[in-house]
């Protein structure tokens, strides 16, 4: 029972890629900004999984250890996440309409988005772990994403464009 997560998650993963692809293959929708969103988001989640093995890394050194399977399943869950979610992001970005005026909102969802990973992965490493400090090292992260929010948007706020 206990590998049914496993194989089963992998055997959903690959039935759910495959599908997608011909789904795809039907719509015309393989292309060269398809192409290049894949491989700039499997590009931009390998900075993700190198800052989870960092952060993994740092808590094993302040004593929190929390196991190899518990560790690779974050790391996995870092990885295949934040591409994703970068792969959803530069889709949104490419093809949104330059025109439209709710690009503040999609940058402002996009945001949240992030923040609410960071959140969600840092209480998985604290069930998991059983310390409920590591939902304290969530903090860093999650004020870095809403100073980048809050930046960018006076940035368009100040230069007279219209956002949200």
């Amino acid at each position: 029972m206990l590998y049914v997560g496993i194989y089963g998650g992998l055997l959903f993963g690959i039935a759910g890629w495959y599908f997608g692809r011909r789904g795809a293959v039907k719509n015309n929708a393989l292309d060269e900004v398809l192409a290049y969103i894949a491989a700039k988001s499997r590009s931009i989640s390998w900075y993700f999984t190198i800052a989870a093995i960092s952060v993994l890394l740092s808590l094993e050194v302040l004593g929190l250890s929390i196991g190899t399977i518990p560790s690779l399943g974050i790391l996995l869950f870092v990885h295949l996440g934040s591409w994703g979610l970068i792969s959803i992001i530069l889709h949104a970005r490419m093809t949104n309409d330059p025109e439209e005026t709710g690009k503040g909102k999609l940058q402002l969802v996009q945001g949240i988005a992030v923040g609410v990973s960071f959140l969600i992965l840092f209480a998985i490493i604290s069930v998991l772990s059983g310390e409920r400090r590591f939902l304290l090292a969530a903090i860093p992260p999650i004020l870095l994403t809403v100073i980048i929010i809050m930046s960018v948007r006076r940035k368009h706020g100040g230069s007279g464009k219209r956002i949200g």
